[in-house]
C-alpha cells in the first residue's frame, strides 16, 4: 500500500506492518469490492441523491402532520434544558423528500416499535395532543388508493 509522506512521495514504511495488514483486511472484509473501486474511480460523475444528515422534524401544534418513509432507529443524545444532564434516547428515522429527519418523541417511538414496521413503509404522522410533558402521535400507514373515475 503506497502512502504519501510529508513531502508528497510514496512510502510504504510509513504505517507498521501490523496496520497495514488490518487495512488489508478491512478492505478484505468489504462485500463487493469490486464494485467499490470501480466507483470510487468514477466519482466525478456521480451526483448527491440523498442527504444522509439527519434533521429533526418536530410538530408542534395539534393536527401537525408529516409523511415520510420509515427507514429505522437510532440513538440520539439529548440534553435536559434544566439539569445539564445528558441521556441517550430512541429517535425514529424518516425520509422525507429526500432528507433524513428524525422525531425521539416517546409515543412516536413507542407507536413505531409496537407496529413492528419494517423499514421502507411509507406513513403518516400526525401530533394529536400533549398529555402533560408527553406528545401523543397517531401513526397511519399509506398506500395508494384508487380514485373514481380512473382506471
Amino acid at each position: 500500500m503506497d502512502i504519501q509522506n510529508q513531502n508528497g512521495t510514496a512510502n510504504a514504511e510509513v504505517l507498521a506492518p501490523a496496520a497495514q495488514a488490518e487495512i488489508t483486511n478491512n478492505f478484505a472484509n468489504i462485500e463487493n469490492l469490486e464494485a467499490l473501486l470501480e466507483a470510487s474511480a468514477n466519482l466525478e460523475d456521480l451526483e448527491p441523491v440523498i442527504q444522509l444528515t439527519s434533521e429533526y422534524v418536530e410538530l408542534a401544534k395539534p393536527g401537525e402532520t408529516f409523511k415520510g418513509i420509515f427507514i429505522g432507529f437510532q440513538a440520539m443524545n439529548v440534553t435536559d434544558k434544566v439539569t445539564g444532564e445528558q441521556s441517550e434516547r430512541t429517535a425514529a428515522r424518516f425520509l422525507i423528500n429526500k432528507v433524513v429527519k428524525i422525531n425521539a418523541g416517546v409515543s412516536l417511538v413507542r407507536e413505531l416499535k409496537n407496529a413492528g414496521l419494517p423499514a421502507g413503509t411509507p406513513v403518516q404522522v400526525t401530533y394529536v395532543k400533549k398529555e402533560g410533558n408527553l406528545k401523543i402521535y397517531a401513526l397511519e400507514l399509506l398506500g395508494a388508493v384508487e380514485k373514481k373515475g380512473k382506471k
